[in-house]
């Protein structure tokens, strides 16, 4: 089978090919296993065509018969032979033989016909959507059901009124003070006369000692984290304590571009990188003009720019879902492909470096997959805003559909972190008060987006063709303007519109670069404040400290002054270049940060562009998915709580607990215990882990987990990751069920209750994120989880130990206890009993 594979409730492709007139083309129906009474008896698989096919054009070998899948034992080879069924001039079945010997086990087999050895497609007379079906050779039922699937606390204290005790440490006290001095050492001086020149004399100075009492106290408050008011001092410390503050970060979303109807021109137009765009107001059009934006930006609340050049092309405004000819269908949730009707004409526009931009979808483009109308009503307003998702293309192959040979399709895939989180609705069939359902397409796809982040570039970019006098009146500024002899120069930034903007490297528009997921996972501890100083000769750059600069380097450090400004620290002449007295700094930067950037889905609605003759072919812009990401900065007091215990973090293993608790540090562990090996040489580490939902231990999760343990490791010793010593189960099960109930009814329940995957999807009890290393299993808390399954009346056990040991009276005891890198498991799949066994004999009810 080829392209996007649906769950649809109404399969019609079948019937749409018996209909086609194409007598030279069918497609399996279904098929029929008919095995051997022995094992050595070979069996037979007749496979069914939708219609018949002329002879002998439609012969088959067995090299055109491809049998896959199996977990347990890889799928049985076929006869060479395969027999066409009824013979003379046309075939409707063929029968293939698979000689005996051959084990098999209770999986799902897959069966394709293909044109040869080899060979991935089907040959010309079989559709390739009916090329391959599913098939099982298992024959008993292991199921004891159905075989078939089926408040007030008190009030808080009033804290008491503060109490200040200035005593002589200000300007009254120590004017005070001096005039009692004057008094004693100067007879007949009058202290109450405000014009005397001694008295002037007097509180000039108790002024000046007023203003060093401040400043000794400053220094001692801002000395200790607990005690300093500053953001500054509050920095420093926490940065001396090895935990770097939180200064804020700014949303991201993704902007969906639609451009002039077909038939219009307009295509290639590029929305080029820092493209401002603004929240939706009745009082703006669409497009601002670059003239209009300075009113605009002023009363707008929050600013996007977008982080990359866009080439948009009208095509892409909407992209329809191709379906095979099946009606109800849905893409399921964790789908990563789907087959798409290509409109592209392969038009191309020439670009700045000599090279073309063509309007072909590509791997590194941004999709929109969004529903277009409610399933239920058929009603564009009815639409679920929920269900929108942005996936980042990896993969783009053409495709075709031979029973609609004039549509162009493509098949497009994304990352497994793009997967699609929710059931998305392709087509439905609305009900009508008489007659047949009205068919709806519930679903499309929307190509021109492009990844914007909150915050505007001031002054504005020179290609919006503001006036020169306007932009110069947004540019911020330095304050003080320049260094002075004698002075660190230490300026704040004045001007913008707020706060500066906090933000990550922007990331360039390449399929190696990470998933549409991950671009809007926004690490505040990874942003840097988005500023630019540039001289006479070169560009500074910002840095998070000047630890690291030489004493040439270009580089500052932004902070935060008293008022909240962003204040710039330059280099000593050892660490950074100091700026000499004269020079001139030129400062520009992107302003606007925080919570207040997390806008809703549809909330931004105008974009900025230039003005140009022929006018923009921008119709509407929008944010399809609600923007994340912002944060405001770490609060003071916050840092305090969680400074001081930065350094606690251990960052170096010694004992098997560190090697451990180092491991549990690494992404998708649950847990980890680490057991020492002494080689014959040097010790070894063995630190076994236990993945999140059971997962293996795969190569590249190994290299990944020693790449993170390498900085871990003491010298001279070596580190091995190993996975779980599983440990299988033996579980048995007497149960009584109610009067009321189906035995085998209760008997799924228990099963089902039991087993990993639990009655809804959810969690079992013997889930493997439930059981860890060491973890026992209590023979209290197994009946007390089968007596909370509706219709149990009791329950009695039989056999409580492991799998294929002799019995040490764990049932007696009540408990089963792992070793230290021991997990238990019950799995009770047939094709690996010795992942666990579960037997249930069920009593009582009906």
């Amino acid at each position: 089978m080829t392209g996007a594979r649906y769950h649809c409730r109404d399969e019609r492709r079948r019937a749409v090919l018996a209909r086609s007139e194409r007598a030279d083309m069918s497609g399996i129906d279904y098929v029929e296993v008919r095995r051997g009474s022995t094992v050595d008896q070979p069996t037979l698989i007749d496979v069914v065509l939708v219609k018949p096919l002329p002879l002998p054009q439609a012969e088959l070998t067995g090299d055109q018969i491809a049998l896959t899948g199996g977990v347990r034992f890889p799928a049985p080879r076929v006869d060479p032979v395969v027999l066409a069924a009824p013979g003379g001039t046309q075939v409707s079945r063929y029968t293939v033989t698979v000689p005996g010997g051959q084990p098999v086990d209770f999986s799902t087999y897959r069966l394709a016909i293909v044109a040869g050895p080899g060979a991935d497609v089907p040959p010309g007379f079989i559709d390739p959507r009916l090329s391959a079906v599913d098939l099982s050779f298992a024959v008993d039922c292991f199921d004891d059901g159905d075989c078939a699937p089926g408040g007030r606390g008190p009030a808080a204290a009033v804290p008491p009124d503060p109490r200040f005790d200035y005593r002589t440490r200000d300007w009254g006290g120590f004017r005070r003070l001096m005039l009692d001095r004057m008094a004693v050492l100067v007879p007949g001086f009058r202290e109450d006369d405000p014009v005397d020149l001694t008295t002037t004399l007097v509180e000039a100075l108790a002024y000046r000692a007023d203003q060093q009492s401040y400043t000794i106290d400053w220094v001692g408050t801002e000395a200790f984290l607990d005690t300093a008011r500053t953001r500054v001092s509050v920095t420093r410390h926490a940065r001396l304590l090895d935990y770097t503050p939180g200064e804020g970060a700014s949303a991201r979303t993704f902007v969906a571009v639609s451009l002039e109807p077909p038939g219009t021109a307009g295509d290639g137009y590029e929305l080029r990188a820092s493209t401002p765009v603004l929240p939706r107001s009745p009082a703006l059009p669409p497009v601002v003009t670059a003239s209009a934006y300075p009113e605009a930006l002023a009363s707008a609340p929050a600013v996007f720019e977008t982080l990359a050049p866009l080439r948009l092309w009208k095509w892409r405004n909407e992209i329809a879902l191709h379906t095979w000819g099946d009606e109800r269908c849905t893409l399921p949730a964790g789908a990563t492909a789907v087959t798409l009707v290509d409109g592209g004409t392969g038009a191309t526009v020439p670009l700045p470096d000599g090279g073309e931009a063509t309007d072909r979808l590509a791997p590194g483009d941004f999709l929109l997959l969004a529903e277009t109308a409610a399933p239920d009503t058929g009603r564009a307003e009815d639409a679920d805003p929920g269900h929108r998702h942005v996936v980042r293309l990896t993969r783009v192959t053409t495709t075709e559909d031979v029973l609609a040979p004039g549509t162009r399709l493509l098949d497009v895939e994304w990352d497994e972190t793009d997967a699609l989180p929710f059931d998305l609705p392709v087509t439905a069939e609305v009900p009508r008060p008489s007659g047949p359902g009205r068919r709806v397409v519930c679903a499309a796809a929307r190509g021109n987006l492009v990844l914007a982040e909150h915050g505007a570039t001031l002054p504005p970019p020179s290609y919006l063709g503001l006036a020169p006098s306007a932009a110069e009146a947004l540019a911020p500024r330095l304050s003080p303007s320049g260094p002075r002899a004698g002075t660190a120069w230490r300026p704040s930034v004045t001007g913008g519109i707020g706060p500066l903007a906090r933000t990550e490297r922007h990331l360039p528009a390449d399929p190696g670069q990470p998933s549409a997921s991950a671009l809007l996972t926004v690490d505040q501890a990874r942003c840097m404040p988005a500023i630019a100083l540039h001289d006479s000769f070169a560009t500074w750059t910002v840095r998070r400290d000047l630890l690291a600069s030489g004493r040439f380097s270009r580089d500052f450090v932004v902070e935060t002054g008293p008022d909240g400004r962003p204040v710039l620290r330059f280099g000593d002449g050892t660490h950074g270049l100091a700026p000499a007295v004269g020079d001139s700094l030129a400062v520009g930067g992107r302003f606007g940060t925080g919570q207040v950037g997390n806008l809703g889905p549809d909330a931004l609605g105008h974009v900025v562009l230039a003005a140009t003759d022929g006018g923009t072919p921008v119709v509407s812009v929008t944010n399809p998915v609600a923007a994340s990401g912002g944060a405001a900065p770490e609060d003071d007091a916050a840092v305090r709580a969680v400074a001081p215990q930065a350094f606690r973090r251990q960052e170096r293993a010694v004992t098997p607990a560190d090697y451990a608790e180092a491991a549990r540090r690494f992404p998708g562990v649950a847990d980890a215990v680490a057991v020492p090996r002494w080689t014959g040489a040097w010790q070894t580490v063995l630190v076994h882990v236990d993945r999140r939902g059971g997962a293996d231990v795969d190569a590249a999760f190994r290299a990944g987990l020693l790449e993170h343990l390498e900085s871990f490791r003491l010298a001279g010793f070596d580190v091995a990751v190993r996975g779980t010593l599983a440990v299988p189960l033996d579980i048995g099960l007497a149960v009584c069920a109610a009067p009321d109930v189906p035995r085998g009814e209760v008997g799924r329940r228990v099963r089902a209750a039991l087993l990993p995957t639990g009655s809804g999807g959810g969690p079992g009890f013997f889930h493997p994120d439930r059981f860890t290393f060491g973890t026992p299993l209590f023979l209290s808390a197994l009946l007390a989880a089968v007596m909370a399954v509706p219709g149990v009346r009791s329950v009695e056990p039989l056999v409580f130990q492991r799998f294929d040991r002799l019995a040490q009276d764990e049932l007696g005891r009540g408990v089963i206890r792992p070793a230290t890198a021991e997990v238990l498991e019950l799995h009770d799949d047939p094709s690996f009993p010795e992942r666990g066994r579960l037997r249930i004999s069920v009593g009582g009810g009906r």
